[in-house]
């Protein structure tokens, strides 16, 4: 319940803030992340050969404009990270497993800030958003192994994904498509300036992308 009252509250307070036209458009977007992570063995030559994953993003968005070629954007929602591997275990039992697995998530809640620059001013305009995005891990769901024989199940990075860094900052760099005003196309990078995991034996840090489509509701209901 707590979320959804949350999420509630949020919504007023946006509508507030538009009705008293402290900002210019609000709404929300959805999409899809596209994300990776790097293991860097600093004791051992292993190389870990993760794959990109599809992941889910979806975040309530503002604007304030500054004239007509700026804008002021700033996004707060829930964001999925994560790899996925093939990996090849064996066991004491002669069993041996070697599988591409969904690969380990971590769920975040994020909150991007960012610069709209609008070279044209038209009804259809592309745009440059340049900024920031801070993101807290708030749960993970790791990869599982069962082993046939005991019938025992493995966490294979459960003991590293304790010890992750919960929030972690990186840059966010997107270009997008603008249509009247009412919605909008985005794809979006992300560099990490941080590390989810960094000691002496051991550094991780995300790689990142996203897609998303954007609605401004104030616009759809003509305010």
């Amino acid at each position: 319940m707590r979320p959804k009252i949350g999420l509630i509250l949020a919504l007023i307070l946006i509508g507030k803030m538009a009705h008293s036209q402290i900002i210019d458009r609000y709404g929300v977007n959805i999409g899809a992340s596209y994300s990776t992570q790097v293991w860097d063995y600093k004791l051992v030559n292993l190389d870990m050969d993760n794959k990109y994953k599809l992941g889910v993003q979806a975040f309530l968005h503002t604007e304030k404009d500054f004239g007509k070629f700026l804008a002021l954007r700033t996004e707060l929602g829930y964001l999925q990270k994560g790899f996925k591997e093939e990996i090849r275990l064996a066991f004491p039992d002669g069993t041996v497993i070697k599988k591409t697995t969904s690969g380990l998530t971590l769920h975040n809640l994020a909150l991007n800030w960012g610069i709209k620059v609008k070279p044209i001013v038209s009804n259809y305009a592309p745009y440059l958003l340049i900024g920031l995005r801070g993101d807290y891990m708030i749960s993970n769901s790791p990869i599982e192994i069962k082993e046939s024989g005991s019938g025992k199940t493995f966490n294979i990075y459960e003991p590293f994904t304790k010890d992750f860094n919960k929030l972690n900052l990186g840059g966010l760099l997107a270009i997008g498509f603008d249509i009247k005003g009412l919605m909008y196309f985005e794809i979006e990078y992300n560099p990490n300036f941080t590390k989810n995991l960094d000691n002496k034996q051991l550094s991780v840090q995300d790689k990142s992308w996203g897609a998303k489509i954007g609605l401004n509701i104030n616009k759809l209901m003509g305010k």
